[in-house]
This record gives C-alpha cells, structure tokens and sequence, in this order.
C-alpha cells in the first residue's frame, strides 16, 4: 500500500478548505458575460511595456512568480516534489504557447485562453508543492516531539503553568486524564470536553506554551458497514484495491488525525491562538500495549497532548529555522 496515500487521507479535510487552491478564473468584464466577456478578460490582462519591449500576460506572470516562490520553499524537493514538477511542466506550457502568439497583433482568443488556462494549472499547482512542503515540515517536528516523549522519562511537576517546567510534558493523559470518543467517531465525550477545557487553561495565558496533539488507535476494525463507506468516500484509496487489513490501516489513521484535529478544534473554541496547536494521528502504529487484550486495546486508543514551546519563544524560533533547513526535523531528531 503506498503510504503517501494513506498519509494523504489524514489531509483531505485540511486541503479541501485550504485557500491556495484557487480554481476560479479571471473574471469577465462587467458589461459582458460568457465567453465573450472571459475573451475579453484574457485581453485585458495583456498588458504592454511602456517602453516599447515585449508586452506581458498577467496570468503568466502570476505563474512565474508561484512558480519561483515554491523552487524557494526549504524541502520542497522532499516534500513537494511531484506538484512542484507538474507545475513547471505547465509553466513550460504555458511560456511555449505565449511565445507563438506575443508579438501577434490580433492574438486568437482560443489560443489566449490556452496559455492562460496553463497558467493558472501551474500556479496552482506550485501552490500546492509549497503547501505541501509547510505542512510536511510542521507535521516532522510533531514527530520530533512525539519520538522524544517516548524516549525520555518525565519527571513530576505540577500543572500550574508557571515558568516552562511544563516544557516537552505529556499533559494529556499523564496530569489532566483522558481525553475519549464515542465509538469509531470523533465526537467528544462531555467527560473529554472538561479535559480540553482544563487543557486550554494551561496554555492559553501562558505565551511561552505552544501544544502539539497526537492521535492514536488500536488495531481493531470497524463495522464492515462503515470500513466500507470509508473507502467509498475516498477513491483514490478505492481504485489502489487495498486489501482488507490495508483499509483498515487507512481507516484507523484516518480516524486518529480526525479526532487529534477534534482536540485542536475544541482548544481553539477555549480561547487557545490555533498559531500554538499543531495536530497529527498515528492511527495503530505507536502502540503502547498489547493489542491482544481488551486492557492493551484501551491504552492504545488515547489522545497525548505534550507542551512544547510556543512559536514566539525563542526556543520555538529555534526548532522553525532547524525544520525549515533541509533535512531539519530528521537531523535534529537523530
């Protein structure tokens, strides 16, 4: 099973409402509508050089800039190579096809809205490589915290928010208590609720405090019922043809990272800047007990919630400049 993909799943709901990914055209003129007036609109946007050398495309432009910004992007390559190299495949496109008809003094509409409508392909495109890269570097200094919680003993401090003795705790189950879902969702208990609310005390008031939310499940399947309308929902995991114990795996993931995002939600509703949440779920893959009891399957499914330092704090600037380093997150952590 490729695990892009099913990494992919966990970033559905957050790349469906992200505000790069804008599909919507240039807009027609005012006094005209359909195709004459988008016609029009690609016109509009030649603009001449004043100085008499060759005139520009905005959308072109626009493309270029997206396109150079996203090359920029630290671990793009890593992260966000495949859009990145669709992206300037449609740059190229695009830059072929305004060539032919630049200098052309009646420039034929079809072959305007072609160069424009690859423009548009490549900026979006680019867009999402370094959205991708973002998020990807965010979600690696999760990681990094989550390796270190498992590898250090934590030593007893009481949560009282002063100073940063709290720094790189588990809060969440360790000192607050559980936070827990009614079954195979990721609604909230009204016991898990109070948690969060005592959760959003601690952090919020304390700008030195940032917290990183991790999601984990056991290994057990969920009705077939709703495995079945999972994959349905999801077609790119459908047309891969998973076999059963990869949906499963896919669904489990899925389901820690919608209830990490839960947490992160209901911290934000507290009063807590979202800027000092971050949020990833592990699905099955971080056990801290046995699957083959009722009393292990109970400990894997949790919520930890671990205070790491704020995004203003200068040991939070720290860890952003050692991510946004290539190979950042995976050298620090080494």
């Amino acid at each position: 099973m490729n695990r892009l993909l099913i990494a992919g799943l966990t970033a559905l709901p957050l790349l469906a409402g992200c505000s790069l990914f804008r599909t919507d055209p240039v807009p027609p003129a005012s006094t005209l509508v359909g195709v004459q007036g988008q016609d029009a609109a690609w016109a509009d946007a030649v603009e001449r050089s004043p100085d008499g050398g060759a005139p520009t495309f905005t959308p072109l432009t626009e493309a270029r800039d997206a396109v150079e910004a996203a090359r920029e992007q630290p671990q793009v390559e890593t992260h966000g190579g495949e859009p990145l190299a669709q992206a300037e495949t449609a740059l190229s496109e695009a830059e072929s096809g305004w060539n032919e008809i630049a200098d052309v003094r009646r420039r034929d509409p079809d072959a305007l809205a072609a160069v424009a409508n690859a423009a548009h392909r490549a900026q979006r495109l680019a867009e999402i490589a370094r959205f991708t890269a973002v998020r990807e570097i965010n979600l690696e200094q999760l990681v990094e915290v989550e390796d270190r919680l498992q590898q250090r003993q934590r030593e007893s401090a009481p949560v009282d928010g002063s100073g940063d003795s709290l720094i790189g705790q588990r809060v969440v189950p360790d000192r607050l208590g559980g936070i827990s879902f009614e079954t195979g969702t990721a609604r909230m208990t009204d016991g898990a609720r109070e948690v969060v609310r005592r959760l959003a005390d601690l952090v919020r008031d304390n700008e030195s405090y940032g917290v990183a939310v991790f999601g984990h499940t056991d290994n057990v399947a969920p009705a077939d019922s709703t495995l079945q309308a999972f994959v349905s929902a999801n077609e790119e995991l459908e047309e891969q043809a998973p076999t059963r114990g990869e949906k499963v795996r896919a669904f489990n993931l899925a389901l820690s990272a919608a209830r990490a995002r839960a947490v992160a939600r209901a911290l934000v509703d507290n009063g807590v800047p979202a800027r000092r949440i971050g949020a990833r779920g592990f699905g099955d893959t971080r056990p801290v007990a046995s699957n083959d009891t009722a009393e292990g399957r109970a400990a894997n499914r949790r919520i930890e919630a671990v205070i790491v330092p704020g995004p203003d704090t200068e040991a939070g600037r720290r860890q952003q400049q050692r991510a946004a380093q290539p190979g950042g997150a995976a050298r620090s952590g080494s």
